[in-house]
């Protein structure tokens, strides 16, 4: 039962921290869209901006790992975030103009899948026990 309760505070942590993510992501897309910046660059900083704030938060935080970070666990959590959003690319077409679901019901579908995906990932390849 403990292992449980620790899984379920470690998945609770990441769901905040990926709360936290998808703001610090909208609140800079908003402000650099604001600003002028063209769309497709303010969504690739605004998405690296939440990418980075999700490693940090989840290496201290969720996982609390305790060793120093390295350039490998980095570029493990980067594919995996790379490999991610090409999965639920894929999903969210599919979902969308295939099964001609709508675009919002489709997202959240999708971030299901996300969220399931970076963490299982984040878990058990980036952050080892």
């Amino acid at each position: 039962m403990k292992v449980a309760n620790k899984e379920s505070i470690h998945y609770l942590k990441f769901c905040i921290v990926g709360g936290l993510n998808t703001a610090i992501d909208f609140l800079v897309f908003s402000l650099l869209s604001y600003l002028g910046v063209y769309y497709i660059i303010a969504q690739c900083v605004s998405y690296g901006c939440g990418v980075l704030n999700s490693y940090f938060l989840n290496r201290t935080w969720t996982f609390q790992q305790q060793d120093k970070s390295d350039n490998y666990e980095f570029l493990k959590f980067t594919t995996l975030n790379v490999f991610t959003l090409i999965v639920t690319s894929f999903l969210l077409t599919l979902l969308h103009y295939k099964f001609s679901i709508p675009l919002p019901y489709s997202k959240v579908l999708v971030t299901i899948v996300s969220v399931g995906l970076n963490y299982i990932g984040t878990k058990f390849w980036v952050f080892k026990p």
